[in-house]
């Protein structure tokens, strides 16, 4: 990324963020993950999510975010590995993890969305489950250059190379730390064992 104003933005929000508890939703989704070999973090943030996914003892864990590393982490028994680029720059390897993650991270890759979901698909093993969200068209920041936003029927149609485990549409006003209103769907998907 070569914006700074962009960069500072976003290590703000790793400082905001740091110390935090790994996210709902990937906790819920872990299980339903049948390995833990290695497991991908897109957007890695301020590494609460990978570093919870190392204390769950997956083997490998590998954080793509367009920020440099937050903090060192503890890899304990596993292997950590951090690749600061977008999304689309990250070389997905074929059928190697047992779960992705995108923590709200996919809605601001509008130009590589397609390109970045269709490497999710390939790059997880057979029965790996992905986990994130995808941002709706009543969320305030719809419209947002450089993002891109979803409807109910665009998402069915994203997900149906997958085993659906959980698609639930979600609609709130946040008014404790910022007056936002949030639409967004949560996504657990498994890729078909066959």
């Amino acid at each position: 990324m070569d914006n700074p104003a962009e960069i500072q933005r976003w290590q703000e929000y790793q400082e905001r963020t740091a110390g935090g508890a790994p996210r709902p939703l990937l906790q819920e989704a872990l299980q339903y993950v049948q390995g833990k070999g290695s497991a991908l973090d897109l957007g890695a943030g301020a590494l609460n999510d990978a570093s919870f996914l190392l204390a769950q003892r997956f083997g490998e864990v590998v954080a793509v975010d367009i920020t440099p590393p937050f903090k060192k982490i503890d890899a304990g028994s596993g292997q950590f590995s951090y690749h600061q680029m977008p999304f689309s720059a990250y070389e997905f390897p074929a059928e190697q993890f047992d779960l992705i993650s995108a923590q709200y991270s996919l809605p601001f890759d509008r130009q590589d969305f397609q390109k970045v979901w269709v490497a999710i698909y390939s790059s997880l093993k057979k029965g790996g489950i992905f986990v994130g969200q995808l941002f709706s068209t009543r969320d305030d920041w719809f419209g947002r250059p450089g993002m891109i936003f979803h409807s109910e029927a665009e998402v069915q149609s994203l997900v149906g190379k997958f085993e659906i485990v959980k698609t639930e549409e979600r609609e709130y006003t946040e008014k404790e730390k910022r007056a936002k209103h949030w639409h967004f769907f949560d996504l657990i998907l498994r890729k078909s064992l066959t």
